[in-house]
């Protein structure tokens, strides 16, 4: 989403819009073990902006669904996501390389784009370590077996 900064004064506008989930999916697909996680649907932002002064003010909330493997069983499976973030966004000093402050962004210009924010804040938001369940299992260390549909071949061999 693009906002022009002139657009947005003191009193906060609520921004409720979708967030394209393609670019998210094709990041991913090019990180090592980004396949173990996809976003199905676009993701819902739920936001509020006002600019004070030069300053821009982004706060809100990411919803959506994201396709995972286990980290125990690696069956695949879908949790719900929900991330807040906040930011604010100061106008970049003419020449000036802007300083990595953490939750500080900043813009060149009359238009902010406020999609690399949203799509950073769901990237954080996934979970290596999401399971199926509390109670899942896991695979066996011996023969792999996944624990939640059957019993090991290795625990029926009298040698163990």
């Amino acid at each position: 989403m693009i906002v022009k900064v002139a657009d947005l004064s003191e009193v906060v506008r609520r921004a409720r819009y979708r967030e394209n989930v393609g670019p998210l999916n094709d990041l991913l697909r090019q990180v090592p073990r980004g396949t173990e996680h996809r976003f199905d649907e676009d993701l819902d932002i739920d936001a509020e902006l006002y600019r004070h002064g030069p300053d821009v003010y982004f706060q809100g909330r990411i919803l959506g669904t994201v396709h995972a493997a286990c980290g125990r069983c690696l069956d695949e499976f879908r949790w719900s996501l929900e991330r807040p973030f906040r930011f604010l966004i100061v106008k970049q000093a003419g020449g000036m390389e802007p300083e990595d402050d953490t939750g500080i962004d900043h813009y060149a210009g009359d238009e902010i784009d406020l999609s690399p924010l949203v799509r950073e804040q769901a990237l954080l938001a996934l979970d290596d370590t999401a399971l199926c369940s509390e109670e899942c299992k896991g695979l066996c260390a011996g023969c792999g077996a996944n624990l939640n549909r059957e019993e090991c071949s290795c625990r029926r061999r009298p040698d163990r």
